[in-house]
């Protein structure tokens, strides 16, 4: 599990709550209306906005941020292309690495061995394993993509609620005890828009592109680590070289 965001979540969360509760406005605050509102309408704006593979990958993707990233790290990284190295100077080369861990960085480093046995030059392994990489960004960034407009679009859902409640307020004119309830419940859908964009779909979006970011770096790492195994640079050649990425 990712610490710092269930933790940013949590706190986040409970800041809200102490000031809602502080305030004693609990009961205003609490507009099913607004809240429906919010939430189905920037569903519907991004469903209109994307397609439905993009939009059940939005989604899933909240999850990619709670749960710790399944790469190992770039420390692990340096070890294991070490390891490898050593394994290949004694037995003969890169051909010596085929019964490596299948499930070692999602199984990136089994097929960045296997391209580069079966190309058999650097330059091709690279230009194959790299648009596997750049691929893996694109999908982070679509998702990013997703959050970011959900970022955008959930607080102008927020004003049209408000909207819809400044009408029920004028309706109500007439009679001042339901004035004031019925601009607590006006205020209060701009503030679920508000609150979502900031505290939900902008930070989910940036942490999808730093995820993205870490990643690419980590992926990056073993690319050059089969490189230079493929060159015949010595495991300590290959140490230096990769620390460089750390």
């Amino acid at each position: 599990m990712d610490i710092m965001t269930i933790a940013g979540f949590v706190f986040g969360a409970a800041v809200i709550l102490w000031g809602v509760f502080a305030a004693g406005i609990a009961k205003l605050f609490l507009n099913t209306h607004g809240i429906v509102l919010v939430i189905g309408g920037t569903l519907a704006a991004v469903a209109i906005n994307t397609s439905l593979k993009g939009f059940t990958s939005g989604l899933q993707a909240f999850l990619k941020i709670i749960k710790s990233s399944p790469l190992p790290s770039n420390e692990e990284c340096v070890r294991m292309i070490v390891q490898l190295s050593e394994t290949a100077q004694r037995q003969g080369g890169i051909m010596a690495l085929q019964n490596v861990d299948p499930n070692f960085a999602e199984g990136f480093l089994k097929r960045a061995i296997s391209v580069a046995m079966i190309s058999g030059q650097s330059q091709e392994t690279r230009n194959i394993l790299e648009e596997e990489i750049r691929r893996r960004r694109l999908y982070f960034q679509e998702d990013s993509n997703f959050y970011r407009t959900m970022g955008v679009l959930s607080p102008m859902f927020g004003l049209i609620g408000t909207l819809f409640g400044i009408i029920q307020t004028l309706a109500h004119i007439s009679d001042p005890s339901k004035v004031g309830t019925s601009m607590a419940v006006a205020i209060s859908s701009a503030f679920y828009g508000i609150a979502l964009s900031n505290l939900v779909f902008v930070p989910v979006a940036n942490k999808l592109r730093m995820r993205a970011l870490e990643e690419t770096l980590i992926l990056q790492v073993l690319v050059e680590g089969v490189l230079d195994i493929m060159s015949g640079k010595t495991p300590r050649l290959i140490e230096m070289h990769l620390k460089g990425y750390l």
